[in-house]
């Protein structure tokens, strides 16, 4: 018999809430129709002990657990249970992962964290907590963040530079963003010369966000000077620009009064060869 994830969450709060009565539900209704589980009357359905223990051994005979997994599970331990697909009741693989490159002397536990260019590297939050470094960069960008090295204009001042991927689907956001949070190092923004990204920098915790990186305004100007760039910077700016003309940051200010004068953008991704 296989049971949905709907149904074998009912049958496990059944026998861990042991409630003498529940309001009435299509699993409720269909456990007591074909297990005699609960007697219904009126819209509610009633149990004793004999249902609650009837209950723990249809989910040992099927092969699930009889409690619930928790939202920590892996697919891995799902997969124990023959009864349930591995994707039920487990996080997704790419749950607790964070994006990261070494840049300079970053250590992993006292050993070096040597990323090749083009590559990164995928630790959890635990695990990106236990490198040392002496600043944090945030990369807007999946292709900039892997060719990172490439942008030789940026300058890391010999410093150790631990740069973060700030993540999307695959490589969550909010992983990215409590790996930041929790971190005491100066940091430093790399993002888009466009609202969004000017947003974003500007969402940065205010009392470490160190340095904003950008090529000069010189080239910045040359570069804006597109189709593509005046596309995105109309496009954007009604939902960024109220919240950077409220902006504080003085870098960010700063390329914000040059984004409104040139009313256009320049992508992470033409920054590659750009003059410092």
């Amino acid at each position: 018999m296989a049971f949905t994830a709907v149904q074998i969450s009912f049958l496990q709060r059944l026998v861990a809430e042991r409630s003498p009565s529940r309001q009435i539900s299509a699993a409720a209704s269909y456990f007591s129709e074909h297990f005699s589980l609960g007697r219904v009357a009126g819209s509610r359905v009633e149990y004793t002990d004999a249902h609650f223990a009837a209950a723990e051994r249809l989910l040992v005979a099927n092969h699930l657990p009889v409690r619930a997994l928790g939202n920590v599970a892996t697919r891995a331990q799902a997969a124990e249970y023959g009864g349930m697909s591995e994707k039920d009741f487990s996080v997704a693989p790419h749950a607790n992962s964070v994006a990261v490159k070494g840049l300079g002397n970053c250590l992993f536990d006292g050993h070096g964290l040597y990323t090749p260019q083009g590559a990164y590297l995928v630790l959890t939050v635990e695990q990106a907590m236990r490198v040392t470094c002496e600043r944090i960069m945030v990369v807007e960008n999946l292709e900039t963040f892997r060719g990172l090295q490439e942008y030789d204009w940026i300058d890391r001042r010999d410093l150790a530079v631990l740069a973060i991927y700030r993540g999307e689907k695959d490589v969550p956001n909010k992983d990215a963003a409590e790996l930041i949070r929790a971190r005491s190092e100066p940091i430093w923004g790399f993002f888009d010369f466009d609202p969004a990204g000017l947003a974003m920098a500007n969402a940065l915790p205010g009392d470490r966000f160190e340095r904003l990186l950008l090529p000069a305004h010189g080239w910045l100007e040359k570069s804006a000077d597109t189709a593509r760039g005046r596309q995105l910077f109309d496009r954007q700016l009604g939902s960024y620009g109220s919240v950077l003309n409220d902006a504080t940051h003085q870098e960010v200010v700063a390329a914000w009064g040059l984004m409104k004068r040139l009313r256009s953008a320049v992508t992470q991704e033409r920054m590659m060869k750009a003059s410092a």
